[in-house]
Formats: structure tokens, C-alpha cells, sequence
């Protein structure tokens, strides 16, 4: 291709796990070490990073193997579910007992950037989720968000 050809866009495929991984790598990265999973609130904010994902994914060549979608009379995401339960397995996350409403992060802020390397995008432009982009994310004691505040 000559030089005022564009390069053509190498998609790159991006499973569940690898963005769950970019989410719990990027909230680590902001110092968040829990984050409350009561309720609709937090699957909407997990619905709502898909989005940008998926916008900014699209703009990199990322081909999404997934897709988040909340349940209309529920407000909960089976596949945000499963991702959590891969999450737990893949020990990223713990689940705090009795009831499972904390996800707790195993990842620290020094480590994120080792998970985010390993992902199939750029960290900077499409594994960023700040905690100010989830809904009333207002620490309740330090590096604890609450979706459902």
C-alpha cells in the first residue's frame, strides 16, 4: 500500500473474560478496591461501559465475541453474571459472604497495568472506565464504590 493509502484496521477479537479483565484492571487502576453489586445500578454501569467499549472498540478494529444486554423486567445481565463467576475463578475478584453484594478486587493499581497489557486493545483509549463513569459513584469509605448509592 503506498503511502496515501490508509492501512487497513487488523480486527482483533475480544472475549467476555477479556473485557471483564480490562473493567476490574481499569477500576484497580483508579484505586477502587470494592464495588457494591446490589441491585439494577450496577449491572446499568456495567451495560453502560460495554457501550463505550463497544463505540471505542469499533474505532480500533476490536471484533466483540459478546454482548451485555439487561433483562427488562430484572435489570441484571446473565453474562455480566458469568463474567463475575469467571472473574472469581480466574481469582481477580472474591465475593463477600454471606449474601455476595461486595465484589472485592484482587487486582491492585500497581498490577493493572501488567492485566492491561495482555488485552487486545489499547489500555489508554479503551480499558479506562474511571470511577466517575459509573452511576453516583460516591466512595462510602476510601476505594469502595457504590453502584447502587
Amino acid at each position: 500500500m503506498s503511502a496515501a493509502t490508509a492501512e487497513p484496521i487488523a480486527h482483533r477479537d475480544v472475549t467476555l473474560d477479556d473485557f471483564m479483565t480490562g473493567l476490574l484492571a481499569g477500576l484497580a487502576a483508579e484505586h477502587i478496591h470494592a464495588v457494591s453489586i446490589r441491585g439494577p445500578h450496577f449491572y446499568s454501569a456495567v451495560e453502560a461501559a460495554f457501550r463505550e467499549f463497544e463505540r471505542r472498540g469499533a474505532e480500533q478494529g476490536l471484533r466483540l465475541r459478546f454482548w451485555i444486554a439487561l433483562n427488562r423486567i430484572h435489570g441484571d445481565s446473565a453474562d455480566v453474571r458469568e463474567g463475575i463467576t469467571k472473574a472469581v475463578q480466574r481469582d481477580l475478584i472474591s465475593l463477600d459472604n454471606p449474601v455476595y453484594l461486595d465484589m472485592r478486587l484482587k487486582i491492585t493499581a500497581e498490577d493493572a497495568p501488567s492485566y492491561l497489557e495482555t488485552l487486545p486493545a489499547v489500555p489508554t483509549c479503551t480499558w479506562n472506565l474511571p470511577a466517575h463513569s459509573w452511576p453516583s459513584s460516591r466512595p462510602r469509605r476510601p476505594g469502595r464504590v457504590s453502584a447502587a448509592d
